[in-house]
């Protein structure tokens, strides 16, 4: 017999790192109490979220553009979405 495990449901939509078929709008509903710059400990590719060390804690955090920001990386956190951070590559000054 087959029964619904609310916490394995749980566990699998915190931590499943495809977003692909996730539609995902950046600039609606961002929480403005979380920004500040934060380090990436996983990497977060195009769809796909990765983790940043933000504030002594560990985040799961998507980026708004399309590009792969790898571990060590310093990013910009833009704002908040459920559990997510929404983080941007911060742009290098020299030139």
């Amino acid at each position: 017999m087959m029964t619904f495990n609310p916490i394995k449901a749980f566990s699998t939509f915190l931590f499943e790192k495809h977003t692909e078929n996730a539609v995902t709008n950046f600039l609606e509903n961002l929480d403005s109490t979380y920004r500040g710059r934060a380090i990436v400990s996983d990497t977060i590719a195009p769809h796909i979220r990765g983790r940043v060390h933000f504030r002594g804690s560990w985040w799961p955090a998507q980026c708004e553009q399309e590009i792969t920001l790898t571990a060590g990386e310093v990013v910009q956190v833009i704002g908040r979405q459920n559990i997510t951070l929404l983080v941007r590559q911060i742009r290098s000054s020299i030139a």
